[in-house]
This record gives structure tokens, sequence and C-alpha cells, in this order.
């Protein structure tokens, strides 16, 4: 199917942001060589690869909201983990389909099938039982971190030294790979290439956390059955799989919020995204996506909760001992 035009700015978007960070990964490389004496040039360690740092932005959230205290190992983590949080509950998963680079990556792997014609249905059945993988996840470390760690436990986890350099144990683990990651890897990568969307319909927690706030989001595709000339090219263009020509809302956790169902629809008024009575247009939907994204972490940049409170001291002492940290 020829692509709408939500999803060339859609895509531009992820490109652009998939690029900017690719570069900080490069700029974090050369901060961690440089302690481990790999580089002579000093290069500044960018915040926003906290953003890589799911549990422990999820530990720092219950440290918030058992005790109101910030974390200032990793704020930058927490911001991006709050803002993604904020998009989800008023523009449905609007952080999926416009700026996750993981999501990005999942789509374009299923384009990319879909394209060589290999691109297989999941059976229905299975479907249901794999969609329940990444709720499963959710419930273990929101029952580990909210139920069963007190906050004490929470607070010292944060302030230990493996969490301070969890950012450099990250980088290591790829690009130190051992042989069954670059299995692990391989499978996914062929996984998506065959059936769309599968990280994200099947494995991702964080998507899963997204999803059930996003059932409560006052916004939602509605589909108006007086105007729908029952084309299905709704479904056809959904990249979660989801049965769009059949439901008079997309309540759906694993709507995406990507707009391409309400883009290409041939019939104005049948498919709209529309916040109570009032219907938003794709375009403007996209712009408060990155508007309140965006707008979080200027937010905390401006007033100070962006950098970390780790000083280059400390990095110089870590970073050199990482490989002794077991995870």
């Amino acid at each position: 199917m020829k692509k709408s035009r939500i999803e060339y700015a859609r895509h531009g978007i992820q490109i652009t942001l998939s690029i900017f960070l690719l570069y900080i990964g490069w700029q974090f490389y050369k901060f961690v060589m440089y302690y481990e004496g790999q580089m002579s040039t000093f290069s500044s360690r960018p915040p926003s690869v906290e953003g890589f740092l799911p549990i422990s932005a999820l530990m720092s959230l219950r440290l918030w909201l058992s005790s109101g205290m910030l974390d200032p190992i990793h704020p930058a983590g927490l911001v991006i983990f709050i803002a993604a949080l904020l998009t989800a509950f008023l523009l449905r998963k609007g952080f999926c389909g416009w700026l996750c680079p993981i999501g990005a990556l999942s789509e374009a792997l299923g384009i990319a099938g879909a394209k060589v014609g290999v691109q297989l249905a999941m059976p229905k059945a299975l479907d249901v039982i794999l969609k329940a993988i990444k709720y499963l996840l959710l419930g273990f470390f929101a029952k580990i971190i909210f139920l069963d760690m007190p906050v004490q436990a929470v607070y010292f986890f944060l302030q230990n030294d493996y969490n301070k350099i969890s950012d450099v144990k990250m980088l290591k683990f790829f690009i130190n790979l051992s042989g069954t990651g670059l299995a692990v890897l391989v499978i996914l990568v062929v996984a998506s290439v065959f059936f769309k969307h599968f990280w994200c319909r099947y494995l991702c927690p964080y998507g899963a956390l997204l999803g059930v706030l996003a059932l409560v989001s006052p916004m939602a595709v509605q589909r108006d059955q007086s105007y729908c000339i029952d084309c299905k090219k709704c479904d056809q263009s959904c990249p979660s799989a989801l049965k769009v020509s059949s439901t008079k809302r997309v309540y759906s956790p694993e709507c995406v919020g990507c707009l391409n169902c309400v883009d290409v629809c041939p019939k104005e008024k049948a498919l709209e995204i529309r916040l109570g009575k009032w219907s938003v247009s794709s375009k403007v939907f996209g712009a408060m996506v990155m508007v309140i994204f965006f707008g979080v972490i200027l937010w905390a940049k401006t007033y100070g909760y962006w950098e970390t409170s780790i000083t280059l001291e400390e990095y110089s002492k870590l970073i050199p001992l990482s490989r002794l940290m077991g995870h």
C-alpha cells in the first residue's frame, strides 16, 4: 500500500530522532572511552542516554511518588519517562507511534517484509497469547518495584554505584554483545520482518504501560458508520493489525496513535481522531505529541532537573571499574 501523507511526516520525525540518538550514542561512547583511556579527547556526557534506562526510570518514579524525592542520579531518565507517560495519557500512545526509536525500527522491518512479500499473519489464538507476554513483564516489574521493594530499598538502589553507571553497562552490553545476545537480536529482527510490529505487539513492557494509560486518554480514533464505505483501507494501514473497520471507537491499548487509518480513509468524516466532540487533524495531533513530549524536557532543562549530580571525578573512578560490576 502506498504511504499516506501522515506516514511520510511520522517517518521523517522518526528518522530525524534516530539520527540524533545515534549522535548522542557516539558522544556517550567517546565519553566512556575517554575515562577508560581509549580516547585522548574529552567528550561531555549527553543526559539523553538515560532514556534507555527504563527500569531505573520506573524506580525513580516510585521514589518520587512515594516520597516526593527526585532522583539526582538519572534525572533525565525520569523526565523522559514522565514525558512519554503524559503523551500516552493525553494522546493515546503517541510516543510509540511518533517518537520511539525501537518502534520506528520495528515498523521499518515490517514494511521491508511487506515489500518483499514475506510478511505473515499471526494466527489469532497465538496472537492473543503472545500479546500477554508484555503485560506479564510489566506486571512483574511493577510488582517488584511498587509492591515488594520498600521505598528505602528503592532509594539505596538508585544511589548505589551500579545504578550510577547503568548507562555505561548498557553501552558495554551492546558493544561487547555475547553470542546469546546476538542470537536474540537476530531472532527479533527476523521475526519483525515476518510479523508486523513484532517487538511492540508482543514483548515491549514500556509500550504495555503506555497502552494501559492510554485507555483513559480523552482522545481516540472514532468511526462514523454512516460515512464508512467498508473499504478496509484502515485495517490494512494499521501497524498494530487492529480491525478499525469493525469498531465505533478504537479503545485498544495496542493503538499507537499513528493515525495511518485516518489519513488513508477515502471518505471524509468516516474516521477521525476526536477529543470529545471535536475533531483533531492528523497534523495537529502530531504537533501536539511533539510539543508535549519535548515541552516536558524543555521545562526540566530550564528548571535544573536534567543534568546528573554525578561529578566527573566520580565518573573517572567508576567507569574503569564498570567491568567488575555484575548485572
